[in-house]
């Protein structure tokens, strides 16, 4: 079990790439002359690097939960993603807590946040939202491959958008629950696009913009708010 720790640290390392203005989106660690040496995204700020690896080492974050701010993030305007990164520490808030079912209840969180889809649809992905509660919870789910391999199929057999997005945002939760260490983050972090995306489908050209800027939002303040319950 990886704990938080060296949380003063890390509300340290935060205040001060927030004042150097070196939170960018779009780009990995670019060294420079300001006072914390250079500009980078969400991971970067805290690593100096593409790899979360060494915030997860330093801090305790798990890397899965790393990957989906760094996903959130890269979504948001700049103003509210300087307010995701400074709100990380308060969120965290002390050393010794266990945040490695964060991502479960994340992914449970953002299958339910889906629009409505086909009941074809949501027969493969409530049997997903299921299996991410009962990880959360401590307990085993063995039907997590079976649950992958149904999602897949339905999302790559079904043309209409929001309903295969949707069947992604499962398949990729279910992935999650068996794969690799670094391939469940991958998959996590893929799921908040997916869901954002199947959300995004659902408007009107017009509304685009403002649908995803919405779930992004959300996912934001979801995201910290598992993560300051833990």
């Amino acid at each position: 079990m990886t704990l938080t720790k060296n949380t003063e640290i890390l509300r340290a390392e935060v205040a001060a790439h927030i004042k150097a203005d070196a939170l960018v989106r779009g780009s990995y660690w670019k060294p420079s002359k300001n006072a914390v040496g250079g500009q980078g995204c969400f991971i970067s700020c805290l690593t100096h690097s593409s790899d979360p690896t060494p915030a997860s080492t330093q801090f305790g974050l798990p890397v899965a939960v790393l990957r989906i701010a760094e996903n959130i993030f890269e979504a948001l305007p700049d103003h509210e993603g300087k307010a995701f990164f400074a709100a990380l520490p308060d969120a965290v808030g002390r050393d010794g807590r266990d945040l490695s079912r964060v991502v479960w209840a994340f992914l449970a969180a953002e299958l339910r946040a889906l629009p409505q889809t086909t009941d074809a649809a949501q027969a493969v992905i409530d049997p997903v939202i299921d299996g991410m509660d009962l990880i959360f919870s401590g307990q085993q789910w063995p039907d997590a491959a079976s649950c992958a391999a149904d999602a897949a199929a339905y999302a790559h057999a079904y043309a209409a958008i929001a309903a295969s997005c949707a069947a992604d945002a499962a398949a990729y939760a279910a992935y999650a629950a068996y794969a690799t260490a670094d391939s469940a983050a991958y998959a996590a972090s893929c799921a908040t696009y997916a869901a954002a995306y199947a959300a995004d489908a659902t408007a009107d050209a017009a509304a685009d913009a403002a649908a995803d800027a919405a779930a992004r939002l959300r996912q934001r303040d979801t995201l910290l708010a598992l993560i300051a319950a833990a």
